[in-house]
């Protein structure tokens, strides 16, 4: 569990350098799509962090007694994009830790936490600087939950929760203040407070957050060259030398979700299904400017831990797969793909009691059809770097467990926010743009 938390810090680290670098060397202290409405000023980024307060509440039955979750204080990085001249706002946020207390009585401690969320946030009036705007829209909250202590053992379990949110934000000189409400619905929730003993527990139903962001821009200084027509210029030379072709080289931090999930027999009950895991893609490949086509490779290594008191059931998958997507239109810088991906997989389950491994290690070795699709946010075709998001779905899929059982573990595979580089464009585009943006 340590070795796993700590990549997944790394990762974390890896996007707040690169980040904060592009927020503080390519900051933006103007909200350009007021100016006017054009491609270069469709969309604008931001980095920033988030602090989400969930206040003492619901309830939760340790040794027999039923007790309030105490109070939450979880500080989030964030990443996000205000798109379509200050109307729709996408983000996500990634845990960074809890400041609150996660003591219980009877020498029980919970650990109930938001690790990430998508949202989708709706200005009916457009973000303007020196004006305060609400907001509505909705999350996709990833949070987990455990419950224990050190000589019992503690159970984890992971939830997958939409939730509706409203706020108010302010913006100035290129930062901007927001303030929102959450609220969850549907919040009794399954959970054994020991192997045997099953209980309804009530999650938290008001989620509260104070977030600053601070916005950047890496598209504005195309929109002269463009409608000078030096870019077109440029780009209709490279394109006949085929030099607006490339290899490509991406990396991001990733999900993969279970759609299926082993399914545990009676004496294991208590055992959480798996539900998702977080890993690092990393991706190879060459892309083809005239046929609006990339292929290559991509490769993801990750466990999942189902993990009730004494017992552990861990799933390792390692994936290489070979991807070839088209890409299907350009609205404002906005570019989809579609296309198909061939998974070569290794797959290892186990079961282990007090950390002693029960019975024998199962193996599982396939190929695996799937489809991916995704975007693109594509300023200038001259871009010699670009950010992607990537989705695969894996259908069918079915591997040896523990036992002697067959288990399906079909995937869902998502990534925000992958970065991939154009190492031949950098080379070849020094020389066609000298003097490109005079």
């Amino acid at each position: 569990m340590t070795k796993y938390r700590l990549s997944v810090s790394l990762i974390f680290l890896l996007i707040f350098t690169l980040v904060f670098s592009l927020v503080f060397s390519l900051s933006s202290n103007a909200q350009v799509y007021i100016e006017k409405k054009s491609q270069h000023r469709f969309a604008q980024s931001y980095f920033g962090f988030n602090t989400q307060i969930v206040p003492a509440s619901g309830s939760l039955i340790w040794q027999g007694q039923e007790q309030e979750f105490p109070t939450a204080i979880m500080p989030h990085l964030t990443l996000g994009g205000l798109h379509f001249w200050g109307k729709l706002d996408f983000n996500m946020t990634l845990y960074l830790t809890n400041l609150g207390s996660t003591k219980l009585q009877n020498n029980g401690e919970v650990e109930y936490r938001s690790a990430g969320s998508l949202s989708a946030k709706y200005y009916p009036w457009r973000m303007e600087f020196k004006k305060l705007r609400p907001y509505m829209g909705v999350c996709l909250d990833f949070s987990s939950l455990g419950l224990g202590n050190d000589t019992q053992g503690k159970r984890y379990d992971g939830f997958i929760t939409p939730m509706p949110l409203g706020g108010f934000s302010f913006a100035l000189k290129g930062w901007q203040i927001n303030a929102e409400a959450m609220f969850l619905a549907n919040n009794k929730k399954t959970f054994y407070s020991s192997e045997t003993q099953r209980n309804t527990f009530e999650l938290p139903k008001t989620y509260l957050s104070l977030g600053v962001v601070r916005y950047f821009d890496t598209t504005i200084k195309e929109e002269k060259p463009t409608e000078s027509g030096k870019m077109e210029e440029v780009t209709a030379s490279l394109a006949a030398k085929r030099k607006l072709n490339s290899f490509s080289i991406g990396i991001a931090p990733s999900s993969a979700f279970f759609l299926q999930s082993p399914k545990f027999s009676e004496e294991l009950e208590s055992l959480p299904l798996h539900k998702a895991s977080f890993n690092l893609d990393i991706g190879v490949g060459y892309f083809f400017y005239k046929a609006k086509l990339h292929t290559g490779f991509s490769y993801r290594n990750y466990s999942s831990k189902a993990i009730s008191y004494s017992l552990e059931h861990i799933i390792r998958r390692q994936s290489i797969a070979f991807e070839t997507y088209k890409f299907l239109f350009d609205y404002n810088g906005f570019v989809p793909f579609v296309g198909a991906s061939i998974s070569s997989e290794k797959w290892a389950t186990g079961l282990f009691r007090n950390n002693t491994q029960q019975g024998e290690i199962a193996r599982t070795e396939m190929f695996s059809p799937g489809i991916i699709f995704g975007w693109d946010i594509v300023p200038s075709p001259l871009d010699t770097w670009v950010l992607r998001t990537n989705l695969r779905y894996y259908p069918f899929q079915e591997i040896n467990d523990v036992g002697g059982k067959k288990s399906r573990v079909d995937q869902f595979e998502f990534n925000f926010i992958q970065f991939v580089i154009y190492p031949n464009r950098i080379i070849n585009f020094r020389k066609a743009k000298k003097g490109f943006y005079k």
